[in-house]
C-alpha cells in the first residue's frame, strides 16, 4: 500500500468527473468503495490516504477543516 497512490487517487478524484461519479456510486458501502479503488488499481489504506491529503494539503496551503 502507498500513500503515493492515494495521492494518485485523490488527484484524479479531484480532476476526473466521470472518474469521481463512479467512485461515489453507492459510497455509503464501504466495502464496495475499497473494492471499487481496488479495481481501478490503486492500492492503499486510510492512513495512506489521510498521508496523502496532509501533503496536497502542504503543497496547496490548504488548511484542513
Amino acid at each position: 500500500m502507498s500513500v503515493e497512490s492515494a495521492r494518485a487517487y485523490i488527484n484524479r478524484m479531484r480532476t476526473d468527473e466521470a472518474f469521481r461519479s463512479l467512485m461515489n456510486e453507492g459510497s455509503d458501502d464501504e466495502e464496495g468503495s475499497w473494492a471499487r479503488i481496488r479495481e481501478a488499481g490503486y492500492d492503499f489504506d486510510m492512513q495512506d490516504f489521510r498521508k496523502a491529503q496532509e501533503k496536497i494539503y502542504e503543497e496547496y496551503g490548504i488548511e484542513p477543516m
